[in-house]
């Protein structure tokens, strides 16, 4: 039997988010892209800065307005084998417009980076990043940090990991949006998703943020879409309680109307969070 009684099949359409909209993300993915490159055009951004060593380990940083401001950190989904920070910033104008700065990340991606670099490499993001604070204009103490799908993952696994580091660094995440995350890996080692990530028994328990649960301290704002599968849902619920019931703050919302690839194209979506 495998993961909660489902078949093979049926496991596999749980974790395909495409199989509620007919199969075809193209249009989504092109949106993305087009979107983001016209953002990049029409905003002052600061394209592919390096917080590490390696061709990938970069990001784009839009300013706000002021300086000093709060700063959103977004971290994009793919499920951790597709998408890069050039096609992250649909909810760049929204967020210049709510009075923060924001950084969009760029990891390396599966099957050339196993997830724990990935987790390392986002942590190393968000302490170059506030090694450059006074450079770029931000306030480190006023950190939202966002992800969707692979990327709410991530984002969890960074606070779950690297609180001292981060602390170290003098950074402090006040919020964390969590965006149709996932956060028990054991189903995706079942599945297709898993043949580029070779994940291992011990990777599926060191590295599922239901596992690994963060210090309390930031608020978390666990969102999901309606149309998103049925498993999708109940993960991000279960996560959510999960953190309500070890203290905490945390929000839970369903996203009526919306499915796993637009729910990042409303920006709504990322204006939870302090100022």
């Amino acid at each position: 039997m495998l993961y909660r009684g489902f078949t093979r099949e049926e496991l596999d359409q749980e974790y395909s988010p495409s199989s509620m909209i007919g199969g075809d993300l193209t249009p989504y993915l092109d949106s993305y892209a087009a979107l983001s490159a016209q953002h990049r055009a029409q905003l002052e951004v600061k394209e592919n800065l390096s917080y590490g060593d390696s061709p990938e380990q970069v990001l784009d940083f839009f300013p706000a307005r002021v300086t000093n401001a709060p700063l959103h950190v977004f971290i994009h989904g793919g499920y951790w084998q597709a998408l890069s920070h050039r096609d992250s910033a649909m909810m760049a104008p929204a967020i210049v417009e709510n009075g923060k700065a924001i950084a969009t990340l760029n990891y390396t991606l599966a099957p050339t980076a196993r997830i724990s670099d990935m987790i390392t490499e986002c942590r190393d993001a968000l302490v170059w990043l506030a090694s450059q604070a006074d450079t770029l204009g931000f306030d480190p103490s006023r950190i939202t940090l966002s992800g969707h799908s692979a990327g709410a993952h991530l984002a969890t696994m960074v606070m779950a990991t690297s609180a001292n580091e981060l602390a170290r660094a003098r950074l402090r995440v006040r919020d964390v949006i969590l965006i149709s995350g996932i956060y028990d890996l054991e189903p995706i080692s079942l599945t297709p998703v898993n043949d580029p990530l070779q994940l291992t028994p011990v990777e599926v328990h060191d590295l599922s943020p239901i596992l690994h649960l963060p210090t309390p301290g930031p608020r978390y704002h666990v969102t999901v879409a309606e149309r998103d599968t049925p498993e999708f849902i109940r993960q991000s619920r279960d996560y959510a309680d999960l953190l309500r019931k070890t203290g905490h703050s945390v929000s839970f919302d369903l996203k009526k109307g919306m499915q796993h690839f637009d729910i990042i194209m409303h920006p709504g979506t990322f204006l939870s969070g302090s100022k």
